[in-house]
């Protein structure tokens, strides 16, 4: 005789409801640990969902502060009245000037078509070839963005060694914000 036929009718059918049990049983197991990864996703999302919210809370909470800035700084904003087409120039020239003082040596520039930002226009300018040390490069840099009465922001650049020593040139990308109107 084997082994399963010393078992009784009964203890078969006992240990196959056992058997039935213990796999439900792990089945169940595995469904609450894959809820549970679920769970914390669903959770991390939610975290992030709620901070995200109160961070736009906080930004619309200080609208007015913004839109005082805003103002501030458009009132720095040169304005040149409707009917100026030299527009570029006064740019380009002032760039120079700026260029100049502080020995940066600019060879090859071009300004592009303006563009209207909301009510702000911009002035791109495209400078090919520029050449100088680091100290007037970085000079340059500062006096553009601190410059009174002007609206400079260098969008791109692009930095390597020149064929002099000690000296480094490049291009950049330079936008000139300014407001059309009454006043020129």
């Amino acid at each position: 005789m084997s082994a399963g036929s010393n078992l009784s009718r009964r203890d078969r059918m006992i240990a196959a409801v056992f058997g039935v049990v213990v796999m439900y049983a792990l089945a169940v197991g595995m469904w609450f640990m894959g809820q549970e990864q679920a769970w914390n996703v669903a959770s991390k999302k939610y975290e992030s969902a709620v901070k995200k919210t109160q961070r736009e809370k906080n930004l619309i909470a200080q609208r007015s502060e913004w839109n005082d800035a805003y103002e501030a700084e458009r009132e720095k904003m040169p304005v040149f009245s409707e009917e100026a087409k030299d527009v570029d120039t006064h740019w380009l020239s002032r760039m120079d000037s700026i260029a100049q003082k502080c020995n940066v040596g600019i060879s090859q520039r071009q300004a592009g078509e303006q563009v209207m930002a909301g009510d702000v226009y911009e002035q791109p300018i495209d400078v090919r070839r520029w050449e100088a040390t680091i100290t007037s490069l970085v000079k340059f840099m500062h006096s553009l963005e601190t410059e009174k009465e002007t609206m400079f922001d260098i969008r791109e650049i692009s930095i390597k060694p020149s064929s002099r020593k000690g000296f480094l040139t490049g291009n950049f990308k330079l936008a000139c914000a300014y407001m059309r109107g009454e006043d020129s």
